[in-house]
């Protein structure tokens, strides 16, 4: 009786075996559960992996750029970043009569660090919510 031929029934199972490999290995087949069993998971293995081959992934990674790009809520959070500029620009020239770059600066850098915190805050809210793991215990 023949070892246990593990890194030849791959092999055999996608015909790389000579005629008389082939059949050694078939005749240990016959006889030995454990490789029969190895044989199964190397079939199922390779079922899989022609599986996944055969699937078209449903988006790449410019569609998922895309997508967040043009999320409704990164637009509703822009405009309202311009509009709360505005009415602040339009307090502070009422206030003091006039707008300096330094002021009109500072307080868009303001707003958009804000607003930007919000749309990562939201993000992570999404990405926690939508997990699959978040029941998980560590």
């Amino acid at each position: 009786m023949m070892q246990h031929p593990l890194e030849k029934i791959g092999a055999w199972a996608d015909g790389e075996l000579s005629t008389e490999e082939a059949r050694a290995v078939e005749a240990h087949l016959r006889t030995c559960t454990e490789c029969t069993r190895e044989l199964a998971l190397i079939r199922a293995l390779g079922g899989e992996m022609k599986a996944m081959a055969a699937e078209q992934p449903d988006r790449s990674v410019w569609r998922g750029v895309h997508r967040r790009i043009t999320r409704p809520l990164g637009w509703l959070l822009v405009v309202a970043g311009v509009v709360i500029w505005c009415a602040l620009a339009a307090l502070e020239w009422y206030r003091a009569r006039e707008l300096t770059a330094e002021w009109l600066s500072t307080s868009a850098l303001v707003i958009g660090g804000a607003l930007l915190l919000v749309s990562v805050g939201y993000e992570q809210y999404r990405e926690w919510k939508d997990s699959p793991y978040k029941d998980v215990q560590q």
